[in-house]
């Protein structure tokens, strides 16, 4: 079953949680703010359902999240970790089993085996859980997940509201992306209403940077290349090192090249502790550059998409830098 309106869900997902003696709640890896939100507000209502319940994630979890109300609650999965006897699993914030990176990778057979619960705005999602709400015109899961517990009647508390305030906010960047639809607005009022820490919120995400993810900004930023309306740079190990920055540090320097006015399209390449790169991409609408991640196995977004890709940053831009180039010179025609 696959539906984009939450009332049309709001039963079976209910009829679901209802019969679950244990369930499990995973997301993607490399957890951002919406999907920690989206994990714990779902965590927070099943407890107030009276359900058992699991939440795990595999780290690291970005800092401005792990504050969050039940966060220490969470289940870092380390591989050869088994997993609860649960007989159902939510899955938010993601577009397919296999993107929940080594819980997957180890457990493929036995998540094989339960019912699936998918709640997600991703455009590269499949479709193929056994409940699926999946809305593409959501600016994230935290707004849709705030829509689903409206149509079951799940009451939306302060603790609750928190959870997903910072996942919306986060994902729209401050209702910055193009994602953003008034009934995001709506949503974040209702949040406030509710009760949602804002101020907190907003201390912890654009007030609370370190000093070592500052210095390696500056690192990275120092190899910026600007060319034909692509914007690319490259993140390496020893840049961590050097700084002793956290591996979510990478994600303000993209978060920069966004903000680079002549720039269509914007390429993050980091390097990985084996060596492989992890791919983040952004481009200005109406571009796609989800496209080109799924090439490699990766999704999102259609201007906000990536991937992992198994060479180094050297060799990843310069297989992916030719095809940005071409699609902001399609663009530009």
């Amino acid at each position: 079953m696959i539906a984009s309106d939450p009332a049309l869900v709001a039963a079976p997902i209910a009829e679901r949680i209802a019969a679950a003696q244990h369930i499990l709640i995973l997301t993607h890896i490399n957890p951002d703010g919406d999907a920690v939100g989206a994990s714990l507000a779902v965590w927070h209502a099943l407890g107030a359902l009276g359900k058992q319940r699991t939440a795990m994630l595999t780290p690291p979890v970005p800092v401005y999240a792990a504050w969050l109300p039940g966060a220490d609650q969470i289940v870092f999965y380390q591989s050869g970790m088994a997993l609860p006897p649960a007989d159902l699993a939510i899955l938010v914030d993601t577009a397919h089993l296999t993107r929940i990176g080594p819980i997957y990778d180890e457990h493929a057979a036995t998540l094989a085996t339960l019912p699936v619960i998918v709640i997600d705005h991703h455009v590269t999602n499949d479709g193929g859980a056994t409940i699926n709400l999946v809305d593409p015109e959501s600016a994230s899961t935290c707004d849709l997940l705030y829509r689903l517990f409206c149509a079951m009647g799940v009451p939306v508390d302060g603790t609750i509201a928190t959870c997903l305030l910072l996942g919306l906010t986060t994902d729209t960047q401050s209702f910055q992306t193009s994602a953003t639809r008034p009934a995001s607005l709506r949503a974040a009022a209702a949040l406030l209403e509710a009760g949602a820490d804002h101020a907190q919120i907003i201390r912890a995400v654009y007030y609370g940077l370190p000093a070592s993810s500052a210095a390696l900004m500056g690192r990275a930023l120092a190899g910026l290349r600007c060319e034909h309306g692509v914007v690319w740079t490259t993140v390496e190990k020893s840049m961590f090192a050097e700084t002793g920055a956290e591996e979510e540090a990478a994600d303000e320097v993209i978060r920069v090249l966004q903000r680079i006015g002549e720039a269509r399209v914007m390429a993050l390449f980091k390097e990985r502790s084996d060596g492989t790169t992890k791919m983040s991409l952004r481009a200005r609408a109406p571009l796609n550059v989800a496209a080109i991640a799924q090439r490699w196995g990766g999704g999102g977004h259609a201007q906000a998409a990536g991937a992992n890709l198994p060479m180094p940053p050297a060799e990843a831009a310069a297989v992916i830098v030719p095809l940005l180039k071409e699609l902001a010179a399609h663009d530009a025609d």
